[in-house]
């Protein structure tokens, strides 16, 4: 194993343990059907997962893929909540399925990263 590969592995780590604390805080903005300070948690959250992911430059396309679905999501809780408008559920438990899909192939490709350097 190269030094490099050595000092990825807790890079991964640590980013499968930020995304599984993302997952858990998001499920929580989605049940309660919006909540400002939540938001504020899981906007914060995603740029330190970010900030993590830029060590791991082969998950580019995955991490823009879990950006996309996180502002899709966020954008039509936000509208729900500020427009007063009756919640769109089915919208919003598609849109949470594939967001989570997203954090979920992350999560396992995180993984990977460290059983493959072990």
């Amino acid at each position: 194993m190269t030094s490099q590969a050595a000092s990825l592995s807790p890079v991964a780590f640590r980013l499968a343990a930020a995304l599984e604390r993302y997952q858990a805080d998001f499920d929580q903005l989605v049940e309660t059907w919006f909540d400002w300070n939540r938001c504020r948690m899981v906007i914060r959250e995603l740029d330190d997962i970010e900030k993590l992911r830029g060590a791991l430059p082969q998950l580019a396309a995955d991490m823009t893929d879990l950006v996309m679905r996180h502002v899709e999501l966020l954008r039509s809780l936000v509208r729900t909540a500020t427009r007063a408008e009756p919640a769109a559920a089915s919208e919003i438990t598609a849109l949470h399925s594939r967001h989570r899909a997203a954090i979920e192939s992350l999560r396992i490709k995180c993984l990977r990263l460290i059983t493959r350097e072990r």
